[in-house]
């Protein structure tokens, strides 16, 4: 059945969201013009394992603290005139494109992905194997202003291929990574994975009890569901279950969720990219031309599909025309989404399994041209026709951003910015702004803002901002983080309403679409339903190890629980949903404390009863065990000698050797497995003692007889 714009542009998703970050404000996408803003870019290959066949320099953009990291395959960064070595990473500023100089670090190999972390890092992942000339494998967390490691960061990904080709901070509060590896650790205690792992981005702890177990195919992208306890993941050949597109549960990574992806064309199967948003939609982006979003409200529904190549009806010649999705980015209820794709574009719902090189021959409808950056609503999938800037280049655009500026950067294959007679380089990284581009944001906070809280709806009113274009709204659930519920150029603005304390807040755009100081509502509830759902009782969490046991007693009305935790007396965060009265967790450093609170079917929420925090003290580890003697003998000459030792009873066990002279601080001497050391005396008084070593941990040291002197 085709579907047309119009009735495209009247599908709506629900939003059941738990606390995420605060999204990007997105500008506009119609009032971002096609003229290149940057003189800066990338230049020269560098050396790659995985991305060698893609003909792209840049491969990822983000923003930290003013300043445009780009990341890829390039060892150059130049303006034209002058051209400077800064092999696959450097920095630009945000409001000018200028590159900065001051940001020198000496990166290893390509980087392929970037996200920022909550606390000021800067999260790298790729090929890099070192950086600064310490071995660091396919990961790194830096601190941006410096580019040094972040200090005490240990945790290391590795093995196998050795590649990191996405990392994504989930609304869950967990770190995403993945790529093709086979070997992590956070602690010098290197384990088995299988291309995907999450962690805590403060501390780099592992989360080991959640390890999907993908199938040999890489993975290229990994995204957080925001309303449901799904994580997807997309990638090459078999990531699971025979499907280059999955859903994993979000507490069982092996348990799979969603299986039923459908590429337009059945010839190939590498899908780059995968975006969950906080509005229950979920793109996916790869190969054969697709991008395709899927709505979690109904059941992964597919919302809208597109494809991209030639069309006959619109071009006088195949020279441009579509190309593969590579790469997609959220900004506030946008995607963006990078390609190869120089050509027509079309829209519909019933292309599947009929892919065809002139769309002219494809049951859809044309929705304009396509130039390497394309926007589409994010709640419905709609393309936003009003964004397309005119580019030129060969692979087109892998990695995009939209800094704070209100800039859109764009990192890829790209030549040149803005149309036939009126380009200016790309060299692989385009910066696109809004006519009148100003830097200034000018506008005052809202006097007041209230919100009226129903069962069912939420109506949010304030008073106008001189200056705003419209006003973005946003929304925190039970002192969570802030996120984005949507904008309105009226004075009101209606939500789906939700069980919890629902803070919103309401700020005003200027016409570049940059947001001004918000205000925090006051919150009037009406309506509230008088049928409560009981709290759980007597919740503990027995902490023992690494692991966490979290039980509870049963609630009558509960269909379900949702449980949560806290970190050194921090904010409750979500930590997953249990169908019975137990749950399972891992440890990590730090006080924790959690909560349980019961959910009914018609998702009504009880309030969070507190656990008791057991700690279960570890064993005494065994000790090791000491040397019983130790002797030393005269060697084969006069200044040689040998030190003998008893054997300890451990198959494990290493022995190492100290030395002093004249009463001097034992030194090392040396480390042997066997029971005897030979060694040249110097001139004093010397005295050997004798170390067990069993793994990490050492024995007292024992004293050798006698005594001798050196010559």
């Amino acid at each position: 059945m085709l579907v047309g714009l119009a009735l495209l542009a009247s599908i709506t998703a629900s939003v059941e969201a738990e606390p995420s970050g605060a999204a990007v404000q997105a500008p506009a996408p119609g009032d971002i013009a096609a003229v290149q803003r940057t003189d800066w870019g990338l230049a020269t290959f560098g050396q790659a394992r995985s991305v060698a066949r893609f003909s792209a320099l840049g491969w990822a953009v983000e923003e930290v603290d003013g300043v445009v990291y780009a990341g890829g395959n390039f060892l150059d960064v130049t303006n034209g005139a002058r051209t400077e070595r800064q092999p696959y990473l450097a920095g630009f500023a945000v409001g000018t494109g200028v590159w900065n100089e001051s940001f020198r670090p000496t990166v290893g190999g390509p980087v392929l992905a970037l996200e920022a972390a909550p606390d000021g890092g800067l999260f790298v992942g790729g090929e890099m194997d070192e950086w600064n000339g310490e071995t660091i494998g396919a990961l790194a967390k830096i601190d941006p202003a410096t580019g040094q490691l972040w200090p005490g960061w240990r945790t290391r990904v590795y093995g196998g291929t050795s590649v990191v080709r996405d990392i994504s901070l989930g609304p869950d509060g967990w770190l995403y990574v993945a790529g093709t590896f086979t070997t992590a650790s956070d602690a010098g205690d290197p384990r088995t994975v299988y291309n995907v792992i999450r962690l805590d981005p403060d501390t780099g702890a592992i989360d080991w009890s959640w390890l999907p177990q993908t199938q040999g195919g890489a993975v290229w992208g990994v995204s957080a569901s925001h309303i449901r306890p799904t994580v997807y993941l997309a990638g090459w050949n078999n990531v699971m279950a025979g499907q280059q597109v999955i859903g994993v549960d979000a507490a069982d990574g092996n348990r799979v969720t969603w299986s039923t992806f459908e590429a337009n064309f059945p010839c190939c199967d590498h899908m780059y990219d995968v975006q969950a948003t906080p509005f229950g939609t979920v793109a996916v982006a790869g190969e054969q031309h697709g991008f395709y979003v899927f709505d979690e409200n109904q059941n992964m529904r597919l919302l809208a599909a597109h494809v991209t190549s030639f069309d006959s009806r619109f071009q006088a010649s195949n020279v441009r025309r579509g190309g593969d999705y590579q790469d997609i980015e959220l900004a506030g209820d946008v995607f963006y989404a990078s390609c190869h794709c120089w050509g027509s574009h079309t829209t519909a719902l019933g292309f599947l399994n009929t892919y065809s090189g002139d769309l002219a021959r494809v049951a859809g409808t044309h929705t304009g041209s396509v130039s390497s950056t394309i926007a589409y609503d994010a709640r419905t999938g709609v393309r936003d026709q009003s964004f397309n800037p005119y580019m030129a280049g060969d692979i087109g655009g892998w990695g995009v951003l939209v800094a704070s500026d209100g800039c859109v950067w764009i990192a890829g294959g790209i030549n040149a910015v803005g149309p036939p007679g009126q380009q200016r380089p790309g060299r692989d990284l385009a910066r696109l702004c809004a006519e009148g581009f100003d830097p200034g944001v000018d506008l005052a906070a809202p006097a007041t803002c209230r919100a009226q809280v129903a069962p069912d709806l939420v109506t949010v009113t304030w008073d106008g901002v001189d200056g705003a274009t419209d006003y973005v709204i946003s929304r925190s659930v039970d002192g969570g983080r802030v996120f984005w519920r949507g904008r309105s150029v009226e004075r009101t603005f209606v939500d789906t309403s939700r069980t919890g304390d629902l803070v919103y807040t309401v700020g005003g755009r200027d016409a570049n679409q940059r947001l001004g100081p918000v205000t925090q509502c006051a919150t009037q509830i009406v309506n509230r339903p008088v049928d409560p759902v009981s709290a759980p009782t007597g919740c503990v969490a027995r902490i023992q190890g690494d692991a966490v046991a979290v039980s509870w007693n049963a609630v009558a009305e509960a269909a379900s629980y949702v449980v949560y935790r806290s970190v050194d007396g921090g904010t409750d965060h979500w930590r997953g949903v249990s169908d019975t009265t137990s749950f399972t967790d891992t440890s990590r450093r730090g006080t924790l404390e959690y909560a349980v609170a019961a959910k009914a079917a018609d998702r009504r929420r009880s309030d969070r009863a507190a656990c008791v925090t057991e700690v279960v003290p570890e064993p005494d580890p065994e000790p090791i065990p000491e040397v019983a003697a130790c002797a030393v003998t005269q060697g084969g000459g006069p200044n040689q000698i040998s030190v003998t030792w008893d054997r300890v009873d451990d198959a494990n066990a290493a022995y190492v050797i100290y030395r002093s002279v004249d009463d001097s601080q034992p030194f090392w001497r040396g480390r042997v497995d066997g029971t005897s050391f030979d060694d040249t005396l110097r001139t004093g008084a010397i005295e050997y003692f004798v170390a067990v070593k069993i793994d990490d941990e050492r024995s007292e040291r024992t004293a050798c007889t006698p005594r001798v002197r050196g010559q």
